[in-house]
Formats: C-alpha cells, structure tokens, sequence
C-alpha cells in the first residue's frame, strides 16, 4: 500500500518497533535479509533507509546511492531468503520528504512459508530481530498448518494405552452403515489405516495422537494439554475467585459431552408473561454453544503444551478460548460474514467425529450455523476474536441483561463460605475495564512486553488500577508477570 508524506513521517517520527526499521544507509545484503525474514515471520513492517535511529533525522539516500540501495533490497529478497520474499510492492519504492530521497520496502506478514535467511529462521521481536529455536520453529510450523501433529506418535505410548473396546464399538456403528464388518477383526491394520496408529522404523505399531484423543483410556496421561477448563465466574470481569470450576477429562466426545454439561448448568431460562401465556426467554442458545465447543476441541492447535480449551461463563458473557490461531487464508471478517471455507486443521479427528451421530453434522458450515442459530432466536450473534489464540464470545439475550447484585460470600467447592466482597462496578465501567485489558493484551502481542507505566500511559488511569488490571490479567491466564512492583514487566502467559 503506498504511503503518504504525512504517513511515511509519522512512523519515522514514531522510532522502530517491531515493525519499522530505520537505517541511515542500506546495511550487507546479509543484514538486510534477516531484518526483512524477521518481519515476515511476525507481524510484517517497513524498513525505511535514509533515516538516524538514534535521532530520527531524515538525512537521505544520496543519488548516487539510490540504485545500490535498491540492489541490496533486491539481492535479499531474492537470493538470500528461502523461500523467495515477495515485498509489497515487489520492488522498494523511492519517496521524497522534506525535500530528501528515502527508500522504503515494505514486508507482508506471512500466514504460510516460515522464512530463513542463510539457514537460521528469524523473527522480528520488539526492534530486534532475532533467531528461532527450534521448539519456537515448531510452534510456528504448527500455527500455521504446517506440522502433521495429528499423526505423529505418541511419545511413551503403545497399543495398550488405547481402549479397545472403544475401538470395537466405534467399528461397530461404523460396518452398520457399510455392512462390512469382516473387514475389521485386524484392528492394528484398522487403526493404522484410520490414522490412529502407525507402525515405527522398527516395526512396532503405536498409537497417533489422533488416536490416543480419539480412543485413549487416559488421553490426559499422555497429552496433558487435552483437556478443557470450564469456570463460572459471579462478576464481569473475572477477577475475584471463581465460583465454580472443573476439569473436563476424557476421549474427545467426553471433553465435548462435559463442557456441555458444565454450560447446561448455569444457564437460566427466564420468561414473560403475554396474556395468558408464558414466552420462555432463553439466555443463549445452547446448541450453538456445544457447535463452538465443537470447534474448539477439534479444531484447536494441540501441539501448544500446557494450554487447554477454556470455557469461562461470566453474568453477561460465555467466551470459549482455543489454543491456536487461524488457520492460513481465514479471517476474523469472513467468519464475522459466514463466509468461512472448510479448513480443518486436524482433519483426521474431525473425519472420525463426523462418523459419531450428533456431533459433526455441520463439517464445513458451523460457524454459519451459529450466526443464522442465534440470528433466528433473536439472539446476539457470536463475536470472534483473535488474540494470541481463538476466541469466540457469545453475549446474554437483551432482555436477561438486567444486573445482578455482587454477592460478598460466595459458597467454594467444599460448601465453605469465602468473603470474595468483589470491587461493584457498574456495566459501563465494567465494559471500560474489559476494554482497557483488551488494550493491554494487544499491546503485549505487539511489542512483547507492557509496564504499569506504559498502561497508564495507554489508558489515563491511576497506578492502583493500572496494577489492579494487569494483575486480573495473570489469574485469567492472559500474561504472567516478571519482577517487582516498580520494575515489574507483563508478557504472554
């Protein structure tokens, strides 16, 4: 996209982030391929040369300099990065401000290729640019469909660890449809050819994790990540003590069957009176609620250890979190249009799904479903959201919104009484604070770090509610903190 003078200043005003560079003069052709690689494989950027850093001088690129310049670009992208980076434009362009030359090429962020320069792949964090390790490769990979972990061994895993008669059963809905069922007493063969196991390079067979979800005796003992959360908070903001919270455990169509027990719960039906009639008023529909589930438990990025599908019910809001990003070629907008395309990201768990009455019906078309579902009820449609994972936000019918009194005790699991006495706010402010933290998170992802400085700076509030905020956002399970009080810095849990 082409910048303007006004543009093009305030971003060099404006110093390097994690998505501007500024040089003074083009750097080694081998420099100038890592800086542009690492802003690929983040968020994208420009680098602007002709510029101090120290400064932020607009000193220029002299003519005679210019093609040079541009070649140093050039060789980068096309010889020393693999695969070949393709700017936006493809070529550096040439702008003039303050009546000096700047050159300026500007990276796409890229929702497939993981890009290495010379062998080492990098990454653009905050204004340094530096190399992947190898678990950070894999985690990328993963993000972007690029890693089969479905079908990967199960490390410590044999045959033994699956629960055959699981297995047997399935099998057995299944040759009822297909009235074949000789064809499945081998069931080493069975499984292998569902891709539920595999036989390694010395000739065992052991499960896949796809089959250990699908057919594990205890899928946690192996992949402890599989599980998911369910909460109940009595507030808005999820700050004081849950009120009620459980661990959701089991093969795939438990965790589905559980959440969907813990969300039945606690969800009221209210009611008017029309006459002599009663309309019943429901606060969400719970069908699209379990499609979510759905979506989240077979859809999610399993290879993120230590984080789990989490279910948080609060007065105003359910929020489903899955672990993960999009998938390449998907968005936030065309999921908010129903536009979506069937990609699936562990496609082997949702084919074997799909053969379960009751929870696959709508391969391809779920997020459809739940917009035309709550449009039909007179619902809210969900909200979706991505924000270091997937995020989908159903908010209460209208007409349940009435607040509810914040309760100063609140009964644990263990029927004790606790004085949660939680800080009252009103919606509005309530809906601020949501707003402030959504801002924080944001910023975290951006730059890699927030202070209590820097969120004051952002939101115009006290120190004791700038450190109130970020610490809610550790017990969600946002960001963790390093450090004390003063020099206490906020990154991604």
């Amino acid at each position: 996209m082409k910048l303007n003078e006004m543009e093009l200043k305030a971003l060099i005003q404006g110093g390097e982030t994690n998505a501007v560079e500024l040089k003074v003069a083009a750097p080694r052709a081998t420099e100038m391929a890592e800086r542009l690689c690492g802003m690929a494989n983040a968020q994208g950027g420009v680098v602007i040369i002709g510029v101090k850093d120290s400064t932020h001088e607009i000193v220029g690129v002299p003519d005679k300099r210019i093609g040079e310049t541009l070649d140093v670009v050039l060789r980068a992208v096309r010889q020393m990065i693999k695969p070949e980076l393709v700017l936006d434009p493809s070529e550096p362009e040439i702008y003039t401000v303050e009546g000096k030359k700047l050159v300026v090429a500007t990276v796409k962020p890229s929702h497939g290729p993981v890009y290495q320069a010379h062998g080492i792949y990098w990454m653009r964090r905050g204004t340094h640019t530096v190399s992947l390790g190898l678990s950070e490769l894999l985690e990328m990979a993963n993000d972007r469909g690029l890693v089969d972990w479905e079908h990967q061994p199960v490390r410590n895993a044999t045959m033994e660890d699956l629960d055959l008669e699981k297995v047997k059963a399935y099998l057995a809905q299944r040759s009822t449809s297909d009235r074949q069922a000789s064809r499945f007493k081998d069931l080493e063969r069975v499984l292998i050819g569902m891709e539920c196991a595999v036989r390694t390079h010395d000739g065992k067979v052991v499960p896949t994790n796809a089959g250990m979800l699908f057919f594990g005796s205890a899928p946690q003992e192996h992949i402890i990540q599989s599980d998911v959360a369910c909460v109940l908070y009595r507030e808005t903001v999820g700050a004081s003590r849950y009120a009620d919270r459980r661990f959701i455990t089991g093969t795939l169509q438990d965790l589905i069957d559980g959440a969907e027990l813990f969300l039945s719960r606690y969800i009221a039906v209210g009611a008017r009176v029309e006459g002599f009639k009663r309309i019943d008023i429901l606060e969400y529909s719970l069908e699209t609620l379990r499609e979510a589930v759905i979506n989240a438990v077979v859809h999610r990025d399993y290879s993120k250890r230590g984080e789990s599908v989490r279910v948080f019910c609060y007065p105003d809001r359910v929020e489903i979190h899955s672990p993960g990003l999009l998938l390449p070629g998907i968005t936030v907008e065309q999921m908010e249009q129903g536009e979506v395309q069937s990609k699936l990201r562990n496609p082997t768990l949702a084919n074997l799904l799909k053969d379960i009455p009751g929870y696959m019906e709508r391969l391809g078309s779920g997020i459809r479903f739940m917009l035309d579902e709550t449009k039909r009820l007179g619902l809210p449609g969900p909200q979706f959201r991505e924000m270091g994972e997937f995020i989908v936000t159903f908010q209460k019918a209208p007409a349940l919104m009435s607040p509810r009194p914040h309760p100063q005790y609140s009964e644990t699991l263990w029927g004790d009484e606790r004085d949660t006495r939680p800080e009252i706010l009103s919606q509005e402010q309530a809906d601020q604070r949501e707003r402030r933290m959504t801002t924080a998170v944001a910023y975290v992802q951006k730059y890699g770090f927030i202070t209590n400085s820097i969120y004051r700076q952002l939101t115009g509030v006290s120190d004791r509610t700038a450190h109130r905020d970020l610490e809610t956002l550790i017990e969600r399970g946002r960001l963790k903190g390093t450090g004390q009080r003063a020099a206490r810095r906020y990154v991604l849990a």
